[in-house]
């Protein structure tokens, strides 16, 4: 019995290091579209929205700055095809990752900028992948 209780830390603590390393990952491949959330059926919101959001570089027509730990602003507004920029002014990483992950800017480091590009209107909820309390709203028209 005193064998199965040492060995239940050791099974705990090696799930969490599975799912903290889980967490951390990062993929350099293009993210795919997400569906706007504000879409009824998400299946057919999905396929509806197939490249509605992008990667994109370069200087936006929408701007968005992180600072504090905070989105500013939490609501942005933007028209299909703008560029919407987010500039990390804070000391550590963030994203802008719509919700379900499929469309994100990627870790933007302290001093930087990445951004998104929506090419089908839609409502769109977003958040930091790091730090998931930090939300927003994207609004494409």
């Amino acid at each position: 019995m005193a064998r199965r209780i040492s060995t239940i830390p050791t099974l705990v603590t090696a799930g969490i290091l599975a799912i903290a390393a889980a967490g951390c990952a990062s993929s350099g491949s293009t993210p795919a579209a997400s569906a706007p959330a504000s879409a009824a059926g998400a299946a057919s919101a999905a396929a509806s929205t197939a490249g509605a959001c992008a990667p994109a570089s370069g200087q936006g027509q929408v701007a968005v700055s992180i600072k504090d730990f905070a989105f500013n602003p939490a609501t942005i507004t933007a028209k299909v095809g703008q560029t919407i920029t987010f500039t990390n002014q804070d000391t550590t990483d963030h994203t802008a990752t719509v919700s379900g992950g499929a469309c994100t800017t990627g870790h933007i480091t302290p001093g930087s900028a990445s951004g998104l590009t929506f090419s089908a209107p839609g409502t769109y909820a977003f958040a930091c992948a790091i730090h998931p309390s930090m939300t927003g709203t994207i609004t494409v028209s």
